[in-house]
Order: C-alpha cells, then sequence, then structure tokens
C-alpha cells in the first residue's frame, strides 16, 4: 500500500528522523550522515516547533522518541522501504527493458524440453524471467504468474489459450526390471503418485485396476516417478515425453487413450495483447513444433 507524507512535513525532515533513531545521539547521527551535528540539532528544533510536539526526550543515555516521534519514525521507515521498492523496480527495468514474466509449469517440462526455448526467448526479448513449479490453474486465475503452461482441457474463463500439442502417458518400466508382461501388472511393485495429483486419468486406472496396493512408493511429482523407475524401483505411469525420452526405460502397454490430455498455454484476457505475452506464445508454439512427435507418443524407445 502507498504511503504520503503527513502536512507539514517532508521526506528530508523524516530521514533526519531515522538518522537519529538509528543512531541514538546526534554526535553519532552527524559522523554518519552529511549533516553536521548543529545542524541536525537545529533541524529537530525547527520540525518540533512546527508540529507543536516532542519528538525525541533529551537523556542521559541518548535521543528516546517520545510515543509521537516513534510514530513518525514508524512511519518514516514504511517510506523507506517503499522507495527502496521502487527504485530497484527502476533499475530493473533498466537492466531488462523487456520487462518481467512470470510463468509457472509442471517441473517435468524442465526435465529438457523448456529451458532452451526460455533461454532463446530471454535472450532475444531482454525480459526477466520468474519460473514458478506448479499444476493449478489459480496461480495465473489470481494473478500471481502472467503464463501457465499446463496439460488439461480448455481453459476456463477469463483465461485465453493456445493449445500446444496432445499429450500421451502410459506405464514404464526400467530395462533392468525382468519379467514385466502387461497382463501381469499386479506380480510388480509400483511407483505412484499422491492425493495431489489423484486427478490424473493414470492415477484413478491404477485405483480401478485395484492395483494401489502394490505401490511402494508414492510422490507428489512426476519426475520423482521418473527418477524412482528409472532405478527399478517398480513400474509407474508418466507422460510419454518424460518415459520415451529416457534410455531406461521401456513402455509396458501402448497408451491408452482415455488417459490423453492437452497441452496448453495460458493467460488472463487483459494480458494477452501485451508485447512481451504475445511474444512468449508466439516463441513456444513454434518451439514446440519439434516436440509434436514426442508429447504425442509417437517416438518410442525401440
Amino acid at each position: 500500500m502507498t504511503v504520503s507524507i503527513p502536512s507539514g512535513l517532508d521526506w528530508d525532515d523524516l530521514r533526519i528522523l531515522l538518522q537519529i533513531a538509528r543512531h541514538g545521539r546526534l554526535a553519532a547521527a552527524a559522523e554518519a550522515g552529511p549533516l553536521s551535528h548543529a545542524t541536525l540539532f537545529r533541524r529537530l528544533r525547527a520540525l518540533e516547533a512546527r508540529l507543536g510536539m516532542r519528538l525525541f526526550e533529551r537523556l542521559r543515555a541518548g535521543y528516546e522518541p517520545t510515543r509521537a516521534g516513534a510514530e513518525l519514525i514508524e512511519f518514516a521507515r514504511r517510506m523507506d522501504g517503499e522507495l527502496q521498492a521502487v527504485t530497484a523496480g527502476l533499475r530493473g527495468r533498466e537492466s531488462w527493458p523487456g520487462g518481467l514474466v512470470r510463468l509457472s509449469a509442471a517441473d517435468t517440462w524442465m526435465q529438457g524440453l523448456l529451458p532452451p526455448l526460455l533461454a532463446s526467448y530471454q535472450t532475444r526479448h531482454q525480459v526477466q524471467l520468474g519460473f514458478r513449479s506448479g499444476n493449478a490453474m489459480d496461480d495465473v486465475l489470481q494473478g500471481a504468474v502472467d503464463v501457465a503452461l499446463r496439460s488439461g482441457g480448455k481453459p476456463p474463463e477469463p483465461l485465453v489459450g493456445r493449445r500446444l500439442a496432445r499429450v500421451e502417458a502410459t506405464v514404464y518400466c526400467s530395462r533392468k526390471l525382468g519379467g514385466v508382461r502387461a497382463d501381469r501388472l499386479a506380480d510388480q511393485p509400483w511407483v505412484g503418485v499422491d492425493e495431489q495429483l489423484s486427478h490424473l486419468a493414470s492415477a484413478r486406472w491404477l485405483e480401478r485396476e485395484g492395483l494401489a496396493s502394490r505401490v511402494a512408493m508414492r510422490s507428489n511429482s512426476l519426475v520423482h516417478v521418473l527418477q524412482l523407475v528409472r532405478a527399478g524401483v517398480g513400474l509407474g505411469a508418466l507422460p510419454c515425453y518424460l518415459g520415451d525420452a529416457d534410455p531406461g526405460l521401456r513402455r509396458v502397454f501402448d497408451p491408452p487413450r482415455d488417459w490423453r490430455s492437452e497441452l496448453w498455454l495460458l493467460t488472463r484476457v487483459e494480458l494477452r495483447p501485451v508485447p512481451r505475452i504475445k511474444a512468449l506464445f508466439d516463441h513456444l508454439y513454434e518451439g514446440t513444433r519439434d516436440w509434436v512427435p514426442l508429447l504425442e507418443g509417437m517416438r518410442p524407445q525401440p
């Protein structure tokens, strides 16, 4: 919240109060700042006379703020903090003339696919990128991020988006794990997801098939599932862009049609015309055209 300076005061007055409060004595405040002991004393006396109240008690131990002085000093601290924040923001604009773009995506997209595209976009458009890992729609709906990369169906209002591709998924196992058969799935331990990812079609399928009791490890991250399956802990359901890209894994069966979802790039309606947002949409759309076969399960490991 923006604060404003009360009538009868200016920022120089507040800076003097802060300087005296920080050091407790006029001599120490003068030594630390540009004003002399005599100037500080004269300015403080003039300010107290103008306001008609004492702001400091002059004690042997030093200058102690009165109740009124403490309130003004706290106000001055807030003003100082806000000024520093604004200054930092202006310096950031000079460093990154393209502005700030805040992006949210699941951690799976940072496993090789997304970083090169973000790097080239950042360099080309001279923006500062803020990245947040997440799967929910709330962060973009509530304004915590500007753009979200999400798997699912058509985006809800008031979001607008661009469909990038279909996303396929299936069950994988480590190539080190022997005896794995698609018709004997209950013979093997499983790596599953926890309640945070229980909405996934593959997670619901695991429950319907009665395989939940065979889950040896659960995680709220598909990257963790990938790593555990690779280590040979058990079978696990993964999107094809993770499983097919890992030479240490193989498919147990072909991707089920009812597990597929769609990959969308989303933003709020009012942000879609903003040049840096439009540029990110275009850049990611063009850059993901080479991904489509992997995303849509058309590059299985031999």
